[in-house]
């Protein structure tokens, strides 16, 4: 026998009343809680026939979402190396000529510095200041009393330069090759001479003498700057 269940519109408390016992035109009806009286008309047919047949209708539909839906299959390895290489091939070559030429130049700067500093010696100074020393020879050496003058040697002119190295430190020194730079009045060289000191290293608060010669100097020569010389030394002993 099926049933309908009735709530009372004043106290809310629910109760079964057989199908059928509530005619269309509706009856009189008194809580036995609260003893409300209503007139109640019948109830219309369960929602669960509808729902069912509501299901029934969206039932295929649902199915089918869900389907366009599916989780994807886990790519193969293979299938993701693929589309790495994909998506490096996609970068802007101006992109990857660009980064590649930064990082180039960085690796120039820092361990091309020896280089950078030869040809430009105040760059030096830059280096420093970043934490990147770059050993330039003879820097802590000081050159000092340097005489130039010309002098006639068996019927040929000279120019003779003479001068002292001194070593200020509490280490023992090398003692690079020696350059003098012809200039004129106007400062512009003229003539480079390198000249290799005899002893090889000079030890802490000594002092040693240099002296060379050039033959056949630019008579323009009036004064000589003399320092030291990037290039490097043959083995030699020295004490």
């Amino acid at each position: 026998m099926d049933i309908m269940r009735i709530t009372c519109p004043e106290c809310f408390a629910q109760f079964d009343v057989p199908d059928g016992a509530i005619k269309e035109t509706g009856r009189k009806l008194r809580c036995g809680q609260c003893k409300h009286q209503w007139h109640q008309l019948p109830i219309p047919g369960e929602p669960t026939e509808i729902m069912k047949t509501l299901t029934e209708e969206l039932e295929p539909k649902i199915l089918e979402t869900y389907n366009e839906f599916e989780t994807p299959p886990i790519p193969e390895k293979s299938d993701i190396k693929a589309s790495a290489n994909i998506k490096t091939k996609s970068l802007p070559i101006g992109t990857i000529i660009l980064v590649t030429l930064i990082i180039t130049s960085i690796f120039g700067f820092i361990y091309g510095r020896s280089v950078i500093v030869a040809h430009a010696p105040a760059s030096s100074i830059l280096y420093d200041k970043i934490g990147l020393h770059v050993p330039v020879p003879g820097e802590f050496l000081v050159i000092k009393n340097v005489g130039v003058w010309r002098e006639n040697r068996g019927g040929m002119e000279v120019l003779a330069v003479k001068g002292e190295l001194f070593n200020p430190n509490e280490t023992i020194q090398e003692v690079p090759i020696i350059k003098g730079s012809e200039v004129d009045a106007t400062g512009r060289v003229l003539a480079t001479e390198s000249f290799v000191p005899e002893a090889v290293t000079i030890l802490p608060n000594e002092t040693i003498k240099f002296e060379y010669q050039t033959p056949f100097p630019d008579e323009k020569t009036v004064s000589v700057i003399v320092t030291f010389s990037d290039e490097k030394r043959s083995n030699q002993y020295g004490y």
